[in-house]
């Protein structure tokens, strides 16, 4: 993975430093995954567009952050409990 040549140079580098899993969900990018760069800290928060400050998750990941929602179980793919 990140090594497809319309990867660009940006997204190769942040699934080298993620290992190929998305830092949401924990689950590993396959190839015909929708991937998005998240800034973890918002840019509308002060976050800059800097390496240390960006994640490539699966783009309903990115969905589910935005939102507020807890990821999916791995295992279930059921939203966990909150007890």
């Amino acid at each position: 993975m990140g090594e497809h040549p319309e990867t660009t140079t940006r997204v190769a580098t942040l699934l080298k430093k993620q290992k190929g899993k998305c830092t949401h969900c924990g689950m590993y990018f396959q190839e015909e995954d929708v991937l998005g760069i998240d800034h973890i800290t918002p840019k509308s928060l002060g976050g800059k567009d800097e390496y240390k400050n960006l994640q490539i998750l699966h783009r309903h990941c990115h969905d589910e952050k935005t939102t507020g929602k807890q990821p999916r179980s791995k295992d279930t793919g059921l939203q966990p409990s909150s007890k």
